[in-house]
């Protein structure tokens, strides 16, 4: 089998909901832009932000804990995602050095609390 019918093969079962080794299977929270991160700050409310990348494997395990925060946490905070790759200057700006890193920032749009790389969910809970 060449290579090219191998791909194409791996990606008409990825299309068809098998999943397929590179792909998520698991949902992600939404992603914001840097107007989006602007707007949420100053909405008065707590924001998690984890500034990470879509294929970072480490990020991609953080999806399960940055989602249960959110319904946990409901109307009382916003947990979104940030990815520095499509938005790098924002990512500077914010003294992003490493994926993932999760910021808190409190409703009055300072962050609170920094943490970079992976973080355990009792960790998570335990800082929050």
């Amino acid at each position: 089998m060449t290579r090219s019918l191998f791909l194409n093969g791996l990606l008409t079962l990825g299309l068809m909901g098998i999943p397929v080794f590179g792909q998520d299977s698991q949902a992600e929270l939404p992603a914001l832009n840097p107007a989006g991160l602007e707007q949420q700050l100053k909405t008065k409310a707590w924001l998690v932000v984890e500034f990470g990348g879509q294929t970072c494997i480490p990020c991609k395990r953080m999806q399960p804990t940055l989602l249960e925060l959110q319904t946990r946490f409901q109307a009382k905070a916003m947990v979104r995602n940030f990815w520095i790759q499509q938005y790098p200057d924002t990512a500077r700006q914010y003294r992003v050095m490493l994926m993932p890193t999760q910021v808190i920032f409190d409703p009055s749009g300072k962050e609170v609390l920094r943490h970079e790389g992976f973080w355990e969910k009792t960790e998570f809970l335990a800082a929050l």
